[in-house]
């Protein structure tokens, strides 16, 4: 597998595409001495896996434009992944792809925009746990979604106390932990303490997987945009 480096390793970044074309356009992109460094392409989720386990990586981004049609297919293998954080890259627009990669396991879509500090940005975000998704149609994308996972009211959300459903809530709107900290008048930590015993009676392993589950179940109109 090829191997690209910066001097500074804080995000290591896995490519999964056919071509070289994606992993070449972020290397041109992004500073040679900045926070990230590129890894692959590996060909399909087989090699990504293999990948995975011979060098270490923050994130997966996926192109989803394959031209064998497997882009969703191997982005939902490389998902099941435990802690796996996974971007997909298309040349599409609308949310009917973004609701399709979010459903397959992404948690948001590689920017349009390739400058370096908006890819640093979502890299740091996604990594973070945090939804990367376009402005575009954003109440359109989490009407898809509930469509792609069919509508539960209430559902799961039961066993939930009223400040967990209030911080899913707020969560599932798109708004930063820090944000629902101070909305709500409490500390960050307070924050994290209840986000992991979301996750816990949930049954998921991320937020990003908390906030999808929230959407499915009728909680959330919006989402923070890219």
């Amino acid at each position: 597998m090829p191997m690209h480096v910066g001097t500074v390793q804080d995000i290591r970044v896995l490519v999964v595409d056919e071509s070289p074309g994606l992993t070449q356009g972020l290397l041109l992109a992004l500073p040679r001495s900045g926070p990230v460094c590129v890894l692959g392409p590996v060909q399909d989720d087989g090699e990504a896996v293999v990948a995975l386990d011979l060098a270490a990586a923050d994130l997966i981004v996926v192109d989803i434009d394959r031209d064998d049609g497997r882009g969703l297919e191997v982005l939902a293998a490389v998902s099941d992944r435990e802690g796996a954080r996974v971007l997909a890259s298309t040349q599409r627009d609308g949310s009917e792809v973004a609701a399709e990669a979010l459903a397959a396991g992404a948690c948001g879509l590689l920017p349009t925009d390739r400058g370096a500090a908006v890819l640093i940005d979502a890299f740091r975000r996604a990594v973070a746990g945090e939804l990367v998704l376009p402005a575009a149609d954003l109440p359109s994308l989490v009407e898809r979604l509930r469509a792609l996972n069919p509508y539960q009211p209430g559902g799961g959300l039961s066993v939930l106390t009223v400040r967990e459903r209030e911080i899913l809530r707020l969560l599932a709107d798109g708004i930063p932990t820090t944000d629902i900290a101070v909305s709500l008048g409490i500390s960050p930590m307070t924050v994290q303490s209840h986000l992991k015993n979301i996750l816990a009676k949930l049954g998921v392993h991320s937020k990003v997987a908390a906030v999808r589950f929230a959407w499915r179940h009728g909680l959330g109109s919006a989402v923070r945009t890219a």
